[in-house]
């Protein structure tokens, strides 16, 4: 009987092991739904409550790229594998170019689409730069433990090394896209937790996300490549895209949500020009499981 368990057990990894990115693009989107699809339906059509009183409680669901990379891992090739993965945690020996590439792509997005709004004339004259200063350590610290702590040990961590040993770095970019646009779906009931508060949740603000998470999968693999796999440049460059608008509007006053929608088909426009043209420089230039 136990001769058949190990039997079965090695039949099982081996499968895995033939198939890693499916069994881990599955318990990826089975960790986080599992959580958080009944999570939704409690607190947001039984008990009606909003998704700040929440927040605490919303965390955990958000690690299902991160918590499925160290399960997987540890499956395909155990404690070293793990050490292996977490080190591009560490790797911080990157050109510098990249340090602010990371930093300021974001926010210099977000000012080149206000300043070609109806919103610019209300933002330079209202613009309070203390509040600004003030605002950056806040929402930095507010925007790490999300997304990018919670998501990029796996999608750039795990999942783009074993995509871009079959595929190339763009189609690579576009299936992680496209994967890691849906994996929210529980999320789009929560205003700005992925879709932004202003719009309604509809096909097309869907759209309009999963354009704008493509073109960022596509610059995200631009980083990633070209700095050798480094997940901890990959986290600043999460941070500071989720943390840009916050850090912005904190000094600005409120748009209207006509002037919100303006900036944002403005800023997805930059990001797909942007994304358009690292698609030259990532041909050829992958990083691949060692």
């Amino acid at each position: 009987m136990l001769m058949k368990q190990k039997t079965d057990e090695g039949i099982l990894r081996k499968f895995i092991a033939k198939h890693p990115l499916f069994f881990y693009f599955f318990l990826t989107y089975a960790i986080t739904w599992v959580f958080l699809i009944p999570f939704v339906y409690i607190w947001r059509v039984v008990l009606d409550q909003s998704f700040e009183l929440w927040l605490l409680v919303f965390l955990p669901g958000a690690y299902g790229p991160t918590i499925a990379a160290l399960i997987m891992t540890h499956l395909l090739k155990g404690k070293r594998g793990i050490r292996d993965l977490l080190a591009k945690l560490l790797l911080w020996r990157v050109r510098w170019k990249w340090y602010f590439f990371v930093i300021l792509v974001p926010i210099t997005l977000l000012i080149l689409a206000i300043s070609l709004s109806d919103f610019r004339e209300m933002a330079l004259a209202s613009f309070i730069p203390d509040k600004l200063l003030a605002a950056i350590p806040l929402y930095l610290l507010i925007a790490l433990p999300f997304g990018p702590l919670a998501e990029e040990l796996g999608w750039r961590g795990f999942a783009l090394p074993r995509l871009q040993a079959r595929f190339t770095p763009l189609v690579s970019s576009l299936i992680i896209g496209v994967i890691w646009t849906f994996w929210h779906t529980p999320m789009f009931w929560f205003p700005g937790a992925a879709i932004p508060s202003f719009l309604e949740l509809s096909a097309f603000s869907i759209l309009l996300y999963l354009i704008q998470t493509t073109a960022e999968a596509i610059l995200f693999t631009t980083v990633f490549n070209y700095t050798r796999g480094s997940v901890l440049i990959a986290i600043v460059f999460h941070m500071t895209i989720n943390a840009s608008e916050n850090i912005l509007f904190s000094a600005l006053p409120e748009p209207s949500s006509t002037q919100q929608m303006e900036i944002h088909i403005l800023m997805i426009t930059f990001l797909c020009i942007l994304a358009f043209v690292c698609t030259f420089f990532i041909s050829g230039r992958q990083v691949v499981p060692k």
